[in-house]
């Protein structure tokens, strides 16, 4: 993955995950019956790949199959703090 989108997307993340206690009502509204943490790390990644996919809108490109998996393996390193924020 690009470098400099690399960087915008872990700054998005980053920002999303510091927000995460502002998610509650909608995450309860919403998801009712879903554990938390995991509603909320849905959001999360949901919000964060449209990100990923404009920013190479933006530059006209199309990502590849390795910036895919480098996506997903940022998001993956996430997961562990969402849980901290909402134990089960």
């Amino acid at each position: 993955m690009n470098k400099e989108i690399s960087d915008f997307i872990k700054n998005h993340i980053e920002m999303l995950v510091s927000q995460t206690k502002a998610y509650q009502p909608f995450i309860k509204t919403a998801f009712p019956a879903m554990n938390m943490a995991d509603a909320c790390m849905n959001l999360i990644a949901a919000n964060a790949f449209s990100v990923f996919l404009s920013q190479y809108a933006m530059r006209m490109l199309s990502p590849t199959e390795s910036d895919y998996m480098e996506f997903g393996t940022l998001i993956a390193q996430y997961v562990n703090k969402i849980n901290e924020i909402f134990p089960k």
